[in-house]
């Protein structure tokens, strides 16, 4: 392949750009910031905990599985979860719909 005849001129150009300030000097003396005064390392060790304004939801006692339905089974599950949704005003999932059918039909089990 043969180079472009302006391939110099764009990587010169492109040089100096990547080299230039994007602030104009007088921008750049009024942005730049004092330095921080440094943190106790017990601070700087802590990890930040970054709260959720809102409700919190208790941890449910779920594992994460791996399904591999038949197309069809799927397609009739994600019909469902549409129909729903319509319904509902909200959006419901394939996976809630299984769910719901799976703890319906939950066999009792024998201790």
């Amino acid at each position: 392949m043969k180079p472009t005849r302006d391939a110099a001129a764009l990587a010169a150009s492109l040089t100096s750009a990547a080299n230039a300030s994007l602030l104009p000097e007088r921008a750049a003396a009024v942005v730049a910031l004092p330095p921080r005064p440094e943190a106790p390392a017990e601070e700087a060790d802590a990890p930040r905990v970054i709260k959720k304004a809102g409700k919190v939801k208790p941890a449910a006692d779920t594992v994460g599985i791996t399904l591999r339905p038949e197309r069809e089974l799927l397609n009739r599950y994600t019909m469902a979860a549409a129909e729903r949704t319509k319904k509902e005003g909200r959006v419901v999932s394939a996976q809630e719909i299984m769910l719901e059918v799976l703890q319906r039909g939950r066999p009792q089990v024998q201790s």
